[in-house]
């Protein structure tokens, strides 16, 4: 019974189960029939927004948008925006094909890329020039792409306008290049200034003015490459010598006027950019073919000479007037180091000159003699002494004037001057002693050589105030080396007391040195 009572109860359970699923079925029956009625228009409601919602972002969109049929390239639809940027109204666009229109003037190119977007479904150009209806010229990014619209293909191009970046890049390339240009302009500027440096140094080096032109070859085609050069000195009032040159092809004479050169005329540099227009200097081996400039070397008033350069147009990318200023520059160096050894010269020559008869004076015989002994004892060589002394020089300033004495010391020096070799060396002692210091001469050579001077001086005729003097007589003693003497105050002493001897053996005379006996 009682298992019985157990079945008959979940039976009734699951009778009320299946009475509650069976409401609940019925329940949702009923809730899908009211449903799908509705879900239709639900549908279109939703799409009819996703249209409105593409239409706005179509119009307001900052970008250009074109719409294609994707198989025949002809223009759909076309945004508000890309009508603005290029100037086309929507009925300008649509129908026509990209090729047809202004922007996209290379047909062939348009037809190939609308090819490829056909083949590809996907194109993109990062920098696509077009031109506006009114010319003016826009640079774009040009992407397309191909989907599907009702079954149906078509093509979306998005236009967007990068002129302004692209200005703004140009303005920073060019910002760019102009910075890399001024860096290499300080660089090469750097270079030259140590170079000229080194030159500077090289040049208050020198003590010759050979050394100087050495120094400007060497250096100017290190400052001037690619160019041909040469420096050009006065030697005369009014002539030039070219003393250095650099390059390829000697660009000027080696000797001319100083009349041929515009720059030496006119004193101030002489630049040719276009030989074809301008004042051509006649000092150039040929007619330059580029630009070339003359920079005269003047200094206090002194003209020394020019510098000239040929090729200003063609050296290494550099401007001309960079050029014309190094040139300048490396002129102002060259002219100060010549200027300053010519003062120094002329220094020295007063220190060692006699300024009435243009010998060497004593303090110069000191240095120079001891120099020479020292040179011939090395070499084996003899060297010879002679002082001279002018007869009766007082009678001559008391008769005529102590200007005729004057003219009769210059007529001497300039009779030394010329007479003698140039390894000799002719001073002024003092007074009228004069000391020729004769180096590899023997005692015979020296006696026989001052003897043909006692003579030319003994036929001299010299006028002053128009009227001719009396004949001058010179007396001489000679000495030599090593036999008389191995230092400078000996051989001095010798040569002093040989012309004491010729003195007191009546004058107008060359007496050689010798020793006395001793007594007993």
């Amino acid at each position: 019974m009682p298992n019985r009572t157990t079945a008959n109860r979940k039976s009734t359970e699951l009778e009320v189960e299946n009475e509650a699923l069976r409401t609940r079925l019925a329940e949702l029956e009923r809730c899908v029939t009211e449903a799908v009625p509705s879900l239709p228009a639900r549908l279109d409601e939703s799409l009819r927004a996703s249209e409105v919602r593409y239409r706005r972002l179509f119009e307001t969109a900052k970008d250009g948008i074109l719409i294609l049929d994707a198989e025949t390239g002809k223009i759909t639809d076309a945004n508000p925006f890309l009508e603005v940027m290029l100037g086309y109204s929507r009925t300008e666009l649509v129908g026509r094909t990209l090729w047809e229109i202004g922007p996209f003037r290379d047909v062939a190119a348009s037809r190939n890329a609308f090819r490829e977007l056909q083949r590809n479904e996907y194109i993109r150009y990062e920098d696509l020039p077009l031109e506006t209806k009114e010319h003016e010229r826009r640079n774009v990014e040009f992407v397309s792409n191909v989907y599907l619209e009702a079954d149906k293909r078509v093509i979306q191009c998005n236009i967007r306008d990068v002129t302004s970046r692209k200005q703004a890049e140009e303005i920073t390339r060019h910002d760019t290049e102009e910075l890399v240009s001024r860096v290499r302009e300080l660089r090469r500027r750097d270079s030259n200034m140590q170079m000229l440096n080194r030159m500077t140094d090289l040049l208050q080096t020198c003590s010759t003015q050979e050394e100087v032109y050495r120094v400007v070859g060497l250096m100017a085609d290190e400052l001037f490459p690619g160019m041909d050069g040469s420096l050009a000195i006065l030697s005369t009032a009014s002539r030039l010598e070219t003393v250095s040159r650099w390059g390829v092809e000697p660009p000027q004479q080696e000797v001319f006027e100083l009349e041929d050169c515009w720059a030496m005329r006119r004193g101030h540099p002489h630049e040719v950019l276009d030989p074809e227009g301008s004042l051509l200097c006649r000092h150039y081996v040929r007619r330059p073919d580029t630009g070339y400039l003359c920079v005269p070397l003047t200094a206090q008033g002194e003209t020394l000479g020019v510098l000239c350069l040929v090729g200003l147009s063609t050296a290494k990318g550099e401007t001309a007037s960079s050029q014309s200023s190094l040139a300048v520059t490396v002129g102002e160096d060259i002219k100060l180091s010549l200027f300053n050894l010519r003062l120094r010269e002329k220094l020295r020559e007063q220190a060692t000159r006699d300024p009435l008869t243009g010998l060497y004076n004593r303090r110069y015989l000191e240095e120079s003699l001891a120099r020479e002994l020292h040179r011939t004892n090395r070499e084996g060589l003899p060297l010879c002494v002679a002082m001279l002394d002018l007869d009766y020089l007082k009678q001559y300033n008391d008769t005529f004037g102590h200007e005729a004495g004057d003219r009769v010391l210059r007529e001497l020096g300039r009779v030394f001057r010329e007479k003698l070799r140039k390894s000799d060396i002719s001073c002024r002692f003092g007074g009228e002693e004069f000391v020729l210091v004769l180096p590899g001469s023997t005692l015979d050579d020296a006696q026989h050589r001052v003897e043909q001077i006692r003579v030319l001086v003994r036929d001299l005729q010299i006028r002053h105030n128009d009227q001719i003097l009396g004949r001058l007589t010179i007396s001489a003693g000679v000495a030599a080396s090593p036999e008389h003497g191995s230092n400078a105050q000996d051989l001095l002493e010798a040569a002093d007391a040989a012309l004491y001897c010729a003195k007191q053996s009546g004058r107008d005379r060359v007496v050689p040195f010798q020793r006395k006996e001793p007594a007993g």
